[in-house]
């Protein structure tokens, strides 16, 4: 029987090695057949991938099966992938688990590199839970990190996104934070976005908030999105994109009114 997985990675080295783990067999014992081939946007942003089939041939004579690594097939007849199915899951943990630790240290190498060059005093901690890294500053030097309403902040952190994505990280997540500000200033949001409410509600009138990010957007979104009386939406290009909150009936109305808009009479002579 011919037992096959269809695997994608950066490199078919790569995709043999994981192959060859998950067979069980030496990689030399492997027939491979290339599928497909892509690069992303430039070949910057988005890694190169690879798309390969290999299999494995057994002894018996029994019809070929293909199993794709990671999908955990329970369907009738399907030995195969029943008995590999918790191999198949140990073995993608393992995988997870390792491709965390390697995108912690290039977040590690990448700052400790960048703080030095800027010559600057502060301290960090680098640490992996579940999908993501975390990346969290302070010291005495931490708030030129953060910039006017978090922009350094949000920048550096686009910035290390980006790095993860080139080296072929694009499935973890990242978070860095400088001083527990992005806590801080959700709070800040959040009272902010209350005390906005209650003010259109007072002066019937719609408020428009100052530029924010998408991130802080948010915020102001999930915080007034169950009020009963207002409404909450976007408006703008980044990176002028600010969020307005207006009556609901008000917003219904001028909705309305763009839809059929009212035709006045002549007055008679």
């Amino acid at each position: 029987m011919r037992r096959s997985v269809e695997v994608s990675g950066k490199t078919v080295e790569e995709i043999l090695e994981r192959a060859s783990r998950y067979f069980d067999v030496p990689k030399e014992n492997l027939s491979y057949e290339v599928l497909s081939e892509s690069r992303g946007f430039l070949g910057i942003l988005v890694p190169r991938t690879v798309r390969v089939r290999v299999w494995v041939e057994s002894d018996n004579n029994q019809t070929e099966e293909s199993v794709p690594i990671g999908v955990n097939k329970e369907e009738p007849g399907n030995e195969f992938a029943r008995e590999n199915s918790n191999l198949t899951s140990e073995n993608l943990e393992e995988e997870n688990f390792q491709d965390l630790e390697k995108a912690r240290e290039e977040i590690r190498e990448f700052f400790e590199n960048l703080i030095e060059k800027m010559n600057i005093n502060i301290e960090y901690h680098v640490r992996e839970n579940g999908k993501k890294v975390f990346l969290d500053i302070d010291g005495e030097d931490s708030g030129l990190l953060i910039g006017k309403h978090g922009e350094t902040l949000e920048a550096l952190e686009s910035f290390l996104k980006i790095l993860l994505v080139k080296n072929g990280y694009a499935h973890i997540g990242l978070d860095v934070d400088v001083s527990g500000y992005k806590k801080r200033r959700e709070e800040t949001l959040t009272k902010l976005a209350c005390k906005m409410a209650s003010k259109v509600i007072q002066g019937r009138r719609r408020f428009k908030f100052e530029p924010m990010n998408a991130r802080e957007r948010r915020i102001i979104h999930t915080t007034l999105k169950d009020h009963p009386r207002v409404i909450t939406y976007s408006i703008g290009e980044e990176p002028e994109r600010r969020v307005v909150v207006d009556l609901k009936n008000e917003k219904r109305k001028e909705s309305n009114q763009r839809k059929h808009p009212t035709t006045r009479k002549k007055p008679r002579n």
